[in-house]
């Protein structure tokens, strides 16, 4: 056994291409974990203005759990825009997103390619433009010519939307009325409640969940093809005769596969040990969680993906159909996963699908470490042996009915 594993990792190891999955990996998803990026689509409540770097940025991406979204050209950029925008931000029924043109030229031809533009390529209940004299207009009681709405859906909230619209600019046509009334108002707390099986987390929280999730597509896609290394090791074996010289000495093909197992638990020792020197980098504010933890999700993360990448190579029996197949893998676990984009406003089919991918339960896992949840290592211990027993029993089904 000793001989036969330490063998697997002299050639897996002489493997130039391995190195590769190896260590630019975890380089990769430390570098994601270092960037400071506010993810505002993982958010659950958006309770301020989505500032957008330019006029052409799409806005659909903020409508993904249904929200009315309004796109704002503001060509004013005043005091009093800015009030008008975080007042339609108060009764939470819309997602405004805003464009500050104020230093831009020719402002209405700028303004009239960009809808034709978003009518087209981008999704939206409705775009408004602020424009440059909006102060004055206001204050002179001209909405029609201080403010252009664009609809550009059929969506009914439209009319709660313009309601909402000229009543927020009468307000802020009455500046300093306004202002000394709020004085008077009680400051408003949001409080979000959870239910019995929810986790409620922090905007800076989702962040962090957000940046893992990146993260950790990229050290999956290292574990796997660190497990299909291996396959093409044994399909080489295979194919060479070595299996059988292996036999003749009386070593049993079980053994030799076990071998095969313990060599993954080693690379996936091996990729954890690459990405804990390089979360060495990382802040404890970068991860969110303590060091040890963060270790320990990766290596139950890997060691999953790694077994299963090497048992799917086997039986398949084929280098360029392993390949194909762990890439496939890849692509459909992740994306239904949910390490790109929040999977719980999906339909009721494809959260079943969902839950049947490992991502969606190691962010699972990562929400309730975020929350303080002491539950969270022991459920990951159970789905990490729960996920290695059923590709283990199917593993071994597959490699009964290939020698069949």
């Amino acid at each position: 056994m000793k001989t036969l594993v330490k063998t697997s990792m002299k050639l897996l190891l002489r493997t130039k291409i391995l190195w590769i999955f190896l260590v630019v990996m975890p380089i990769l998803s430390t570098f994601l974990l270092k960037k400071n990026i506010e993810y505002t689509a993982y958010i659950e409540n958006v309770s301020k203005i989505v500032e957008l770097d330019d006029a052409s940025d799409k806005v659909a991406y903020y409508g993904g759990k249904g929200e009315y979204v309004v796109k704002v050209y503001d060509g004013s950029s005043s005091e009093l825009s800015n009030e008008l925008l975080n007042n339609m931000l108060t009764p939470g029924l819309f997602t405004v997103c805003r464009a500050d043109i104020s230093d831009k030229t020719d402002l209405d031809n700028l303004v009239k390619e960009c809808i034709e533009s978003d009518g087209v390529n981008d999704r939206m209940g409705a775009a408004v433009y602020l424009h440059p004299d909006f102060d004055e207009r206001i204050q002179a009681g001209d909405y029609a010519g201080a403010v252009t709405v664009y609809v550009l859906s059929d969506d009914k909230r439209y009319e709660a939307f313009e309601n909402e619209l000229k009543f927020q600019l009468a307000a802020v046509n009455k500046h300093d009325a306004l202002s000394i009334a709020k004085e008077t108002i009680p400051e408003k707390n949001t409080v979000s409640v959870a239910g019995s099986n929810s986790v409620v987390l922090t905007e800076e929280q989702n962040n962090h969940k957000s940046q893992m999730g990146y993260a950790y597509a990229f050290l999956i896609l290292g574990f796997l093809f660190c497990g299909f290394f291996i396959a093409n090791n044994a399909i080489k074996e295979q194919k060479d005769g070595v299996l059988t010289r292996i036999n003749l000495t009386k070593t049993t093909t079980l053994t030799y596969f076990i071998s095969k197992f313990i060599t993954v638990f080693i690379i996936s020792l091996i990729m954890t040990g690459v990405t804990a020197v390089c979360s060495l980098f990382l802040n404890l504010e970068n991860l969110g969680m303590s060091r040890i933890k963060f270790i320990a999700v990766i290596f139950m993360m890997g060691i999953i993906f790694s077994t299963l990448s090497m048992l799917l190579g086997i039986i398949m029996g084929d280098v360029m159909g392993a390949s194909v197949a762990t890439f496939t893998v890849y692509c459909i676990s992740s994306l239904f996963g949910g390490v790109y984009f929040p999977i719980k406003h999906m339909s009721t089919g494809m959260k079943a699908v969902s839950s049947m991918m490992p991502q969606t339960w190691f962010l699972k896992g990562t929400e309730m470490i975020y929350a303080g949840d002491n539950k969270a290592f022991i459920m990951l211990l159970c789905i990490t042996g729960a996920y290695l027993a059923v590709i283990i029993s199917l593993g071994s089904l597959g490699l009964k009915v290939k020698k069949s």
